[in-house]
């Protein structure tokens, strides 16, 4: 089994590279992680807890989730954030490590994976990088949200400078550009295997 952890901040890219490395190799299995989380919201034993955390007013009038409304109140507050990653950790950890253990080749797609068991269980760990402003319009344009809104949001992200990465890309290039060097990472760290 081969883990792939892919990190950067939001609009860095990391969806992008893992659909190069999947033109590479269809049978790679990508986990996006945000996804997960996002589903989380749909347990009955995750919404007691958020409920329980936030109160009720983060529902809709359906008694579903507004993802919108968590994430205004989270992306503000560090203590809130962490009350949001206690109240969805153990939906994600056995959704995740089922994933896992299905699949040969494993890309792990999250923006704080550090922050999880999962960055010290990968084999190969790949940053993506982008200067604010390409960020901040890949994510402004694909979600739908103000400057304001992305700054809040990038204000809360990890800071991978103490970390070490076996690749950093620069995503500041053309696509050309990308698929050669995401050529060179799946030649040396997934072929080579």
């Amino acid at each position: 089994m081969l883990l792939i952890g892919l990190m950067g901040k939001s609009g860095s890219g990391k969806t992008l590279i893992s659909n190069l490395l999947k033109e590479r190799d269809n049978s790679l299995q990508v986990i996006d992680i945000d996804k997960i989380g996002h589903n989380s919201h749909k347990d009955l034993y995750v919404k007691t807890q958020l409920l329980k955390s936030f109160g009720k007013d983060i529902f809709d009038e359906n008694g579903e989730v507004d993802r919108k409304k968590l994430s205004s109140i989270v992306f503000k507050d560090e203590q809130m954030m962490e009350k949001l990653c206690l109240a969805t950790y153990e939906y994600m950890v056995r959704k995740i490590d089922k994933l896992i253990s299905q699949s040969e080749i494993t890309i792990l797609d999250y923006a704080l994976l550090p922050k999880t068991k999962y960055f010290n269980m990968c084999d190969v760990k790949v940053l993506v990088e982008a200067t604010y402003e390409e960020r901040s319009n890949r994510v402004i344009l694909r979600d739908n949200i103000s400057t304001e809104k992305y700054d809040e949001i990038n204000s809360n992200s990890l800071d991978y400078s103490n970390l070490s990465f076996d690749y950093v890309i620069k995503n500041n290039k053309d696509i050309n550009y990308l698929r050669k060097v995401v050529g060179e990472i799946y030649e040396k760290s997934i072929v080579s295997r």
